[in-house]
């Protein structure tokens, strides 16, 4: 796959604990199953690692990979959510925040958004449709292809 040998042995152990930890899923498959989904898993975690040293090699330097967390891990999708959430949420003001937490999140009406914010039920429909458009297309521009 073209990695590194350092980085190969850091794959391996990658995905050993990925497979220990998802064993449940091919359990009691056939051995061609169980070779397929272990293949599958390295390959991804050898994307993966190419993706990363591709985009960090430069500023991080070879071990700088090690302070990354592994590729599909829990913590990498945790900060994949966070970074996602941060796109959609941060550059709103605290109160355009607060209107969109409470419709989508809070499952507040219409109704309700007009008489906490004091607008009109025109005003808090456009602003929700606006800033959820908005939401998408700071996602979109952050999730892979």
């Amino acid at each position: 796959m073209g990695l590194l040998p350092e980085d190969a042995r850091d794959l391996v152990q990658h995905a050993f604990v990925i497979a220990l930890e998802r064993w449940h899923e091919v359990d009691n498959a056939p051995e061609g199953r169980m070779r397929a989904w272990l293949d599958g898993i390295t390959w991804q975690l050898g994307q993966n690692f190419l993706r990363l040293s591709r985009h960090r090699y430069e500023s991080l330097g070879h071990r700088g990979l090690a302070l990354a967390p592994a590729p599909g891990s829990p913590t990498d999708e945790r900060a994949h959510a966070a970074r996602l959430v941060q796109a959609a949420l941060g550059p709103m003001t605290d109160e355009d925040r607060a209107l969109f937490v409470a419709y989508f999140l809070e499952d507040a009406t219409l109704d309700e958004l007009a008489l906490r914010f004091g607008i009109t039920r025109n005003v808090a429909f456009r602003r929700i449709t606006t800033l959820e458009r908005v939401a998408r297309a700071r996602i979109e521009r952050l999730s892979p292809r």
